[in-house]
C-alpha cells in the first residue's frame, strides 16, 4: 500500500520497475501488486509527492510505502529554450505537453501529423504531397500575421525539421505559446515554438525494447470521373449550349457503351482510377530502444526504420525507406562536471517512376476516358522499328491534346530516385561552481547539423501515336514524338544545408530567510543556418537575463530582458532590446481557500511583454541591389549591344524590427481529489511594424522597384485550454479529456488601399478572409437574365450563375465583392480518451475544426472546356435534359462568369475526424526472460464527418491534385527484455 505521511492511501500513484517495461498504478485504496525479481528497483511517483526509489536487492519492501509530501506540480518539469527547465508549479507562462509515448500509437510516415489534436493552442493542419511528404502545417494560436504564420520546431535546443523523427525516440513535445517562454529562443520564435526533447537515459532504469509493426495504407476520398459514353453525351450537350454541332455521333456513343475497355482501338473507355491506382499499399515500422542509467552514467540508443509504398498500380510505385539512429549519453566526469553528447543520423531513400506524384495526378485528372487507347492493338500497325539493343515497346496511344499518355510514362518512362542524409550532433558541459559560490553553475552547448540531398534520374520518352478514323476500315496513325532514351543515369538535383548553434548560461540560485527564492540566468545563444545558393545566410543571436523570484513557494515573478540580433537589418538596427514580465499566484495555498471542499489546486498566472521577429524578413532589404539588365543597342542600325545594369531592389536602411506585444492571462486548477484538471488562457497579441518587401499601395505603378517599409499591423486574440478527468474503479482506469482553441484576428494596417465600398477593405477584417461575390444561384430562365443587373464578369445566359449587385449601381463588377468566408478555423478541438483494464488498453483521439471554409475551385467541382468531366457534371443545369441541376450549364469555352469566387462555390469545411484508435493487450511479468509483450491494433484517419461529402474537407486538393489522405491500419508487437 502506498500512503502519505498521514497514513492516507495515495491513489493513482505510478509504480515502475527499474527495467522500465512494467508499470502499474495504485487503486483507490493505494494498493498495488507486482511479482518482481529481487535485484530490481521500484520507482514510485505521484503528483504532490517526492519520487521514491526502492532498491529491492538491499531493502525489504514494507507493507506501507510512505511518500513524502511535496508541493503539487513541483516535480512536473517544463523544458524551455537555452537548456532551461522550470517546474510547472512556478511557470508563469502558457505551454502544453504531450509525451512521445502517446504519439507512438499513431502510424504515420510524417511526425508532424501525429500532433494534430494533441496540444492546446497548436493547430496541425494536414496537407497533400504524396506519401512521406504530406507534412502538417503547424500554427500556434492561429494567425499573427497576414502571411508566414507557421511556428518553428526546435529539437534538443536548436531549430530543426521534425518530420523525419520517430515517435519512439521522443521524450516529450511541448508547445510554447506566450511571450515569456518564446523570448528565450530569440527572434525566430514569435509565431510560437514546438519544442521537442529526445529520450535520455534515466538512473535506476534499464530498458531494452523491440517493436515491429505492419499494416496498410488505404485510400480515402478521391475524385471520380465519368466514363466515355457519359462524357461524350455531356460534351455534345456543352457544344450545343455554345451553339456548336455535336462532336460525337450516336454510333460512337453506342460504341463507347459497348467498349472492351482502355485498349479498345476505336472506342476506348478507360477508368483511370481503377486502372492506375491500388486501393491498398504497405506500411512498415521497426524500432529498437536500449536506454538506462547507473550512478554517473545515463544512456539512450534508439534505432528505427519506416517504410511505405505508393498507390501506383501500373509501372513503378513510389517506394520510401527511412532509417533513424540516435544516441544520447550523459557522463558525470566529476562530482561537479557533467558532459552530454548526442548524435543522430537519418538516411532516406525514395524511388519512383518518371512522374512525380503531382504529375501523376495531373494526368489522372486531365486525360479523358475516351481520348486514346493505352496500347494500339491493330495487327496491321506495329509502330516504328526498334534498333538492335533497344527495348521493344508496343505502339502507344496518344492525342494531339495529350501526347504524353500516362500509361506510356508509367510503364516505359524510366525512373527517378533520391537519397538524403541528415546528421545532427550535440555536445554540452554542465559545471557546478557551488564550492566557490553556493548556487552558482555554468553550462555550454554546441550543436552542428548537416543535411545533404541528391536526386538522379534516367528518363525515357516512348513514341505515341494519335489514331484518326477515316472510315471504320481505314485508320490513320499520326506519330506525335520521337523516341528519346537517356543512356545514362543523370543527376538532376542536390542540396546542402548546415546549422550551427552555440549557447552558454551562467546560473545563480539562492534562498533568503527560507521564504524568498531568487535565481538569475544570463544566457547567450548564437544561430547560423547556411543553405546552398542563398546569398545571405540566416544569422541571429539572443542574449537574455532571466530573473525569477518566489515567495513561500506560492507567489512567483519572472522577468526576462533580452537583446536580440539579426543580420536581416542594417548595422544601426541590428540589435534591439526587448523585455517580458510574468507572475503566478497559487491561491489554493492561501488561508482563505485552504481546506476548500473539492479544490486541490488553483493558480492564477499572467505574462506581458514584447519580442522581435525576423524570420519573415527578406534578405538584404536594407541594401539597394543591382543586376544584369540585358543589352541596349547603339550604332549603325542599332547592331552594337552594350550591357546595362538595372535596379534589382531599392534598399531601406531605416527598416525597423517587426515586433510582437503579447498578453496572456491564465488559470490552472485541480479538483475533486485531483480527478479533474483544468487550464484556460486568454491571449492578445499585437504584431506591429510588419515589413512589406515591395509595397504597391504607397507608390505609383510607374515607380518600380518599390522600397520595403514597415507597414503592417495585426491584432490576434482568443482563448485556449484543456480539461481532463481521471477516474478508476478497481482494475479499471480511465482518463477523458479535451483541448480547445478559439482564435480570431484583425488586420489593422496593411499594404492595401481604402475602398469606397468599405466591405472590400482588407484593413479591419480578418487576415484569412475570403472575398467573393454573393450568388443568387443559377439563372433558370431568360426572363431571370433580363431582369437582373448587368454582370461584367464574362458572358452569361440561362444556366449561368447570378450575382447580387451589392452597391446598387446597376452593374455587377469587382466592387460587388465582400467577405464570404474564412480559410483558418475559428475553433480547433482535440478529444482524447484512454481506458485500461488489467492487460487490456484502448486509446481514442478525435480532432475537429469549426468555423472554416474553402473555395471549391478545383477541376473536380468545375467542369468545362476540353477537360475531363467528374461525376459532379451529372448535376449540371440543362433546361431539357436536367432542369433541376444545381451546377452551371456545361460549356466548351472558359466560363469566366461562373468561375468567379463566390458564395456559390464556398463550402463549410468544418469537420470531426476520428484521428487515431489503438487497442492493445499487454502480458508482463518481471520474472520472465521476456518481461513484457504487448500486441496492438492501430488505425489513423479512420473516418471524417462533414458537410463536404465528395472530397476531404480539411485538404480538398487531396485525391485531385495529389494523393488522397490515407487511412492507415496496422498491427504490431512490442517485446521488452
Amino acid at each position: 500500500m502506498v500512503v502519505n505521511d498521514e497514513g492516507n492511501p495515495v491513489q493513482r500513484a505510478k509504480v515502475v520497475l527499474g527495467n522500465g517495461n512494467i508499470q502499474v498504478y495504485t487503486d483507490d485504496s493505494g494498493v498495488f501488486s507486482l511479482e518482481v525479481r529481487p535485484d530490481n528497483v521500484l520507482i514510485i511517483s505521484a503528483n504532490g509527492f517526492r519520487e521514491k526509489v526502492i532498491n529491492l536487492a538491499g531493502t525489504d519492501v514494507p507493507d506501507r510505502i510512505v511518500l513524502e509530501k511535496a508541493p503539487l506540480f513541483a516535480s512536473d518539469v517544463i523544458d524551455l529554450p537555452a537548456s532551461l527547465k522550470s517546474a510547472k508549479r512556478e511557470f508563469v507562462g502558457a505551454t502544453d505537453r504531450v509525451t512521445g509515448k502517446a504519439l507512438e500509437s499513431q502510424p504515420d510516415m510524417v511526425f508532424s501529423n501525429t500532433l494534430q489534436g494533441r496540444l492546446a493552442g497548436l493547430s496541425a493542419r494536414m496537407t497533400t504531397d504524396g506519401p512521406g511528404n504530406n507534412n502538417a502545417q503547424l500554427y500556434v494560436r492561429g494567425l499573427s500575421r497576414q502571411t508566414d504564420n507557421q511556428a518553428i520546431t526546435v529539437v534538443d535546443g536548436i531549430e530543426r525539421p521534425i518530420d523525419f523523427l520517430n515517435p519512439q525516440e521522443i521524450e516529450s513535445v511541448e508547445v510554447l505559446k506566450d511571450v515569456n517562454a518564446k523570448i528565450l529562443y530569440g527572434p525566430r520564435a514569435a509565431n510560437g515554438v514546438v519544442l521537442i526533447t529526445t529520450k535520455r537515459g534515466k538512473e535506476n532504469t534499464k530498458i531494452f525494447e523491440v517493436s515491429a509493426e505492419y499494416g496498410v495504407n488505404m485510400n480515402t476520398r478521391m475524385a471520380e470521373y465519368l466514363n466515355s459514353a457519359e462524357y461524350a453525351r455531356l460534351y455534345n450537350e456543352a457544344r450545343a449550349n455554345d451553339g456548336l454541332s455535336p462532336f460525337y455521333t450516336e454510333q460512337q456513343i453506342q460504341g463507347y457503351e459497348q467498349s472492351t475497355g482502355a485498349n479498345d482501338l476505336l472506342y476506348p473507355n478507360a477508368d483511370y482510377n481503377d486502372y492506375f491506382i491500388e486501393d491498398l499499399n504497405p506500411f512498415r515500422r521497426v524500432n529498437i530502444e536500449y536506454s538506462g542509467g547507473d550512478e554517473g552514467v545515463r544512456y539512450a540508443l534508439l534505432a528505427g526504420y519506416r517504410g511505405s509504398e505508393g498507390i501506383e498500380k501500373v509501372g513503378k510505385a513510389v517506394a520510401q525507406d527511412r532509417f533513424n539512429v540516435r544516441g544520447n549519453l550523459s557522463i558525470d566526469l566529476s562530482p561537479s562536471l557533467t558532459a552530454h553528447l548526442g548524435a543522430n543520423g537519418i538516411i532516406e531513400s525514395r524511388k519512383w517512376g518518371k512522374l512525380h506524384q503531382g504529375d501523376f495526378y495531373s494526368a489522372l485528372k486531365a486525360q479523358r476516358p475516351n481520348e486514346f487507347p493505352f496500347v494500339i492493338t491493330d495487327p496491321d500497325f506495329m509502330g516504328e522499328e526498334t534498333p538492335l539493343g533497344e527495348e521493344q515497346i508496343p505502339p502507344l496511344g496518344g492525342s494531339l491534346k495529350n501526347p504524353q499518355s500516362l500509361y506510356g510514362d508509367m510503364i516505359y518512362g524510366g525512373y527517378q530516385e533520391y537519397q538524403f542524409f541528415y546528421g545532427q550532433t550535440n555536445f554540452g558541459l554542465d559545471l557546478d561552481l557551488g564550492k566557490l559560490v553556493k548556487g552558482l553553475s555554468v553550462s555550454t552547448a554546441v550543436t552542428f547539423d548537416n543535411y545533404q540531398y541528391h536526386r538522379a534520374q534516367q528518363i525515357n520518352n516512348p513514341v505515341r501515336y494519335a489514331v484518326r478514323v477515316v472510315t471504320p476500315d481505314s485508320l490513320v496513325y499520326t506519330k506525335l514524338n520521337n523516341r528519346v532514351i537517356e543512356s545514362d543515369r543523370s543527376e538532376n538535383g542536390n542540396d546542402i544545408e548546415r546549422n550551427l548553434g552555440w549557447s552558454a548560461n551562467i546560473n545563480y540560485k539562492t534562498t533568503v530567510d527560507d521564504y524568498h527564492d531568487i535565481s538569475f540566468t544570463l544566457s547567450h545563444f548564437y544561430y547560423l543556418n547556411e543553405q546552398k545558393d542563398n546569398r545571405q545566410h540566416t544569422e541571429n543571436t539572443n542574449t537574455f537575463l532571466k530573473s525569477t523570484y518566489a515567495y513561500k513557494n506560492k507567489i512567483y515573478i519572472d522577468w526576462v530582458q533580452s537583446v536580440m540580433g539579426s543580420n536581416r537589418f542594417a548595422r544601426k538596427h541590428r540589435y534591439k532590446y526587448f523585455g517580458t514580465i510574468g507572475a503566478a499566484w497559487i491561491l489554493s495555498e492561501e488561508n482563505f481557500l485552504n481546506g476548500a471542499k473539492y479544490l486541490d489546486y488553483l493558480k492564477l498566472k499572467g505574462s506581458y511583454g514584447m519580442m522581435g521577429y525576423d524570420r519573415a524578413t527578406g534578405f538584404y532589404l536594407f541594401n539597394t541591389r543591382f543586376t544584369d539588365g540585358g543589352n541596349v543597342n547603339f550604332g549603325e542600325r542599332n547592331q552594337q549591344g552594350v550591357g546595362r545594369t538595372v535596379y534589382n531592389s531599392l534598399g531601406n536602411p531605416d527598416l525597423k524590427w517587426e515586433t510582437s506585444t503579447e498578453l496572456n492571462l491564465g488559470v490552472e486548477g485541480l479538483f475533486f481529489n485531483r480527478s479533474l484538471a483544468v487550464e484556460a488562457n486568454y491571449f492578445n497579441e499585437v504584431r506591429d511594424d510588419i515589413i512589406f518587401n515591395s509595397p504597391s499601395s504607397i507608390y505609383s505603378a510607374t515607380f518600380y522597384p518599390y522600397t520595403p517599409h514597415n507597414l503592417g499591423k495585426v491584432v490576434n486574440n482568443g482563448i485556449d485550454g484543456k480539461i481532463t478527468y481521471y477516474g478508476s474503479s478497481g482494475n479499471f482506469r480511465y482518463d477523458i479529456g479535451a483541448n480547445f482553441l478559439y482564435v480570431k484576428n484583425r488586420v489593422v494596417k496593411a499594404d492595401a488601399i481604402d475602398h469606397p465600398d468599405t466591405y472590400l477593405n482588407v484593413e479591419g477584417n480578418p487576415s484569412d478572409a475570403i472575398f467573393g461575390y454573393v450568388s443568387d444561384g443559377l439563372f433558370r430562365s431568360d426572363e431571370a437574365v433580363a431582369n437582373s443587373p448587368y454582370q461584367a464578369l464574362g458572358p452569361y445566359k440561362t444556366g449561368n450563375i447570378s450575382y447580387r449587385d451589392l452597391n446598387n449601381d446597376g452593374i455587377v463588377n469587382e466592387q460587388d465583392r465582400k467577405i464570404i468566408g474564412n480559410s483558418f478555423p475559428r475553433t480547433s478541438i482535440g478529444i482524447n480518451a484512454n481506458f485500461k483494464y488489467k492487460g487490456f488498453g484502448m486509446s481514442l483521439l478525435g480532432t475537429s475544426e469549426l468555423g472554416v471554409d474553402f473555395m471549391r475551385n478545383s477541376t473536380y467541382y468545375r467542369n468545362s472546356g476540353e477537360g475531363k468531366y467528374s461525376v459532379l457534371a451529372r448535376d449540371r443545369f440543362h433546361p431539357v435534359n436536367n432542369p433541376g441541376g444545381n451546377l452551371p450549364a456545361l460549356t466548351t469555352y472558359n466560363p469566366t462568369n461562373d468561375y468567379q469566387g463566390s458564395t456559390f462555390w464556398i463550402q463549410d469545411a468544418s469537420f470531426f475526424r476520428m484521428k487515431n484508435v489503438e487497442v492493445s493487450y499487454t502480458f508482463s511479468n518481471d520474472t520472465w526472460t521476456v518481461r513484457n509483450i504487448r500486441v496492438y491494433l492501430r488505425g489513423t484517419n479512420l473516418f471524417v464527418l462533414s458537410k463536404e461529402k465528395d472530397l476531404d474537407p480539411e485538404v480538398p486538393a487531396s485525391g485531385v491534385d495529389n494523393y488522397p489522405l490515407m487511412r492507415i491500419v496496422t498491427g504490431g508487437l512490442t517485446i521488452g527484455f
